[in-house]
């Protein structure tokens, strides 16, 4: 695959027309046009800009590369993805569920302010709350330059998936381990917390049920982070977006 067929391809996968990367890397659409027709490159700090908007490696766009040779023998259908495309793509859901569960687990923990009654715990309570949904908002507008990996079969080389398998299997049991951690957490945080002290004495009431909060907080960052990197690796490994329609 050519720079410039690579450079059309990321581009229609993140979804922009060539006026709208042309304003991203300052040039004009005639110069977007050159390049995905190998008719002229790019300088490099337009490269490697476009490395940071596809979220692909350097390598992947300098250095050629065949498709796998397997899935064009047998004919096929499906996306192929290369190394750099799975590793830019457990970047990318990394970076998206870590931001989520920070918003998500940041919601949580603002109810331990509600449990007081101070102006200044209100207070923080509310800034909490605008910081949370706004990071929520802007995993919503962020730009997703792999959507085409949930839609379709996907294709790859045997050392690529071989390497994807080892790393999944590395991985599985810190994960599940963790995510079994935020469960646990939030169950205490929900259930265990605010049982510990009765509802007579007021003050440790609401400190138990504060840290009830505090707990069920990082289980949520636990849970969702833990869980979109788990998603992330079986799409990519079992394909399990595609056989699940199938089925």
């Amino acid at each position: 695959m050519t720079f410039g067929e690579k450079i059309q391809k990321l581009r229609k996968e993140a979804g922009l027309s060539q006026e709208e990367l042309s304003y991203q890397l300052g040039v004009s659409r005639q110069a977007i046009s050159k390049w995905e027709r190998d008719k002229g490159y790019p300088e490099t700090e337009k490269i490697v800009r476009m490395s940071r908007i596809f979220h692909v490696t350097l390598d992947y766009l300098l250095n050629e590369e065949q498709e796998s040779e397997q899935a064009l023998e047998s004919g096929e259908q499906g996306f192929y993805v290369s190394r750099e495309t799975a590793d830019g793509f457990l970047l990318y859901q990394k970076h998206k569920f870590l931001r989520i569960a920070i918003a998500a687990g940041i919601l949580v923990e603002s109810l331990a302010l509600s449990f007081m009654s101070s102006d200044i715990s209100m207070l923080l309570f509310m800034l909490l709350v605008i910081a949370g949904i706004v990071l929520l908002f802007s995993v919503k507008l962020d730009d997703n330059p792999y959507r085409k990996l949930w839609k379709e079969p996907l294709l790859f080389d045997q050392e690529v998936k071989a390497e994807l398998n080892t790393a999944y299997a590395e991985k599985k049991k810190t994960l599940q381990l963790f995510h079994l951690t935020g469960i646990a957490l939030i169950a205490l945080g929900f259930l265990f917390f605010p049982l510990i002290v009765p509802a007579e004495f007021v003050l440790l009431d609401n400190i138990a049920l504060a840290a009830g909060m505090l707990a069920a907080g990082i289980g949520t960052f636990l849970c969702i982070y833990m869980s979109g990197l788990i998603r992330a690796f079986r799409l990519l490994v079992m394909n399990e977006n595609v056989q699940r329609k199938k089925g």
